[in-house]
């Protein structure tokens, strides 16, 4: 059985595989002693490969090095 999980960006309904849990930020500790806790949260693959492809051309790369970066690291089928 394959869960459906709603990316947090798109709002799409995708299979967990399709997509990833990521940390976006972080809880700060409320009381000496107390652990710090992670905000995680789901993205399907295309948000994340949007995500980095908008990284990816503020470093300069070319289109053709942007997509095989992208398809490297988050490959879509």
């Amino acid at each position: 059985m394959t869960v459906q999980r709603q990316c947090q960006e798109c709002q799409a309904k995708v299979d967990e595989a399709r997509g990833r849990l990521i940390i976006l930020e972080q809880d700060d500790p409320v009381a000496e002693g107390e652990e710090t806790r992670f905000n995680w949260s789901f993205l399907c693959i295309q948000c994340i490969r949007d995500w980095r492809e908008r990284g990816l051309k503020r470093q300069g790369l070319s289109p053709g090095e942007v997509l095989a970066h992208l398809d490297k690291e988050y490959p879509t089928s």
